[in-house]
């Protein structure tokens, strides 16, 4: 296993690069295929306004994710420094309380969302149409949602750990369950919206079982350990993920408003339409998430271990290959946009189709520079420079959109709605280019 640990201090850094991103990559496209396979099947199957509610009901899971994702990453990061440092023990108290923690979390919020589930789904955008369906989703789906948080923190620590397959296969699993599962609940069993929620959750808990599988075999460094009176340390370490909380939080916030807004501009047929167009954006901002998130342990363990000269290498490798994504995606969406959408909603003549046709032709410009605001988010975090990180995460997801949707809207209309995204890019890559150049002084320093 020290090995593995010293692979990542000494072997070429874009062979490493491509070692921990393709997996992740691989695992998340199937990971999001997931999510898109249940937006295909709901809405060819179960229709448009069934499309409408599934997403409305996204934004209800993000604080969980967000708070998750916060001390998983923050804690993964620790983690990683201290086992480029040959501090086990320490790496090992940090793995432990946050497990604990998240755990705690999602149980806590989980009861909370149970109880007021209808009031929440028409604070965030619900109708009288989709309102119903949206409650019936959540209240199937939730009590899964432990397995997706404690699965995915898990696999991040796993990354850490050295075993960046492992973690990958518990994600590619769960994804391949979930997909065979909707076409028997949705298609077999005519299951509907019901039959999505029961494929995901038990997605989830595959994903989960198999991480925990591999820590109990303790193939790696990382234990479960007892030494955990202390937790001071993992409030610290939770505050470097700080970055990932805003964001995850920053896209249900903004995914809300987007909703709120095209219910208010278009009805339905808008939601149902920005859903569409949401999936296949998902997809390829998981590409550009993936490679940015395999970067935190090749970039935080070579910070641990004070190879700066690595980093460097590390940040431009990962700058990129999400160029290179984000001009495929680009071109993607420009030569096969209305296949793409067929997918989501059937009937091509109606309303939600030609809209997300609309949306899809502005909103593509964002991918040029949508995966290189990531890897400076990332490489922020893993340099434990959590405030820079943030800055970069709360402007691309929160601030800037939510900024654009409540202006634009107002003298463009829905064109005002669908530029808020590349506008959103194109000034946070501003922000992000500059923290950067401020950085490299606190770097050359080093």
């Amino acid at each position: 296993m020290q090995n593995k640990q010293s692979d990542i201090t000494s072997l070429n850094e874009t062979g490493l690069f491509y070692k921990f991103a393709l997996p992740n990559i691989f695992s998340f496209i199937l990971m999001s295929s997931a999510g898109i396979v249940d937006g295909i099947f709901i809405g060819r199957y179960a229709g448009e306004i069934s499309l409408a509610a599934v997403n409305i009901c996204q934004p209800v899971f993000s604080f969980i994710w967000g708070l998750s994702m916060m001390v998983m990453v923050g804690g993964a990061v620790s983690t990683g420094k201290y086992i480029g440092e040959k501090n086990i023990d320490k790496a090992c108290q940090i793995f432990t309380k946050s497990i604990i923690i998240v755990a705690a979390i999602t149980i806590v919020i989980s009861v909370i969302i149970l109880l007021w589930t209808e009031e929440i789904i028409y604070l965030i955008g619900g109708s009288e149409k989709t309102t119903p369906i949206a409650v019936l989703y959540i209240k199937i789906i939730l009590p899964f949602v432990i397995f997706t948080t404690l699965g995915y923190g898990l696999s991040v620590f796993a990354r850490v750990d050295g075993f960046p397959f492992t973690a990958s296969f518990a994600l590619i699993t769960g994804a391949v369950i979930n997909i065979i599962l909707d076409a028997l609940f949705i298609t077999v069993f005519n299951m509907g919206v019901a039959g999505a929620a029961y494929a995901t959750g038990i997605s989830f808990m595959a994903g989960f079982i198999i991480m925990l599988i591999h820590f109990i075999r303790k193939k790696g460094v990382l234990r479960i350990t007892l030494k955990i009176n202390n937790f001071s340390e993992i409030l610290k370490s939770s505050f470097n993920g700080l970055s990932e909380f805003l964001n995850e939080i920053s896209v249900g916030i903004t995914m809300a408003l987007f909703n709120i807004i095209m219910m208010k501009y278009a009805k339905e047929e808008g939601v149902a339409a920005f859903t569409a167009i949401n999936y296949i954006l998902w997809l390829g901002n998981m590409v550009n998430y993936a490679a940015a998130d395999s970067l935190n342990p090749l970039i935080s363990t070579n910070y641990g271990a004070g190879k700066f000269n690595r980093i460097k290498n590390f940040l431009k490798t990962g700058l990129i290959f999400t160029l290179s994504n984000g001009i495929f995606v680009f071109l993607l969406i420009s030569f096969f946009g209305s296949a793409l959408t067929s997918l989501f909603i059937a009937d091509t003549s109606s309303a939600a189709f030609i809209m997300a046709l609309e949306f899809m032709g502005i909103v593509k410009w964002a991918f040029f520079l949508s995966g290189i605001n990531m890897v400076f988010s990332s490489y922020f975090t893993a340099m434990l420079r959590p405030k820079e990180s943030a800055i970069i995460a709360t402007l691309r997801s929160l601030i800037l959109p939510c900024t654009m949707l409540l202006i634009l809207p107002e003298y463009f209309g829905k064109t005002g709605i669908y530029s808020a995204v590349p506008i959103s890019e194109i000034l946070t890559f501003t922000a992000a280019l500059t923290l950067f150049m401020l950085s490299r002084k606190f770097l050359l320093k080093r």
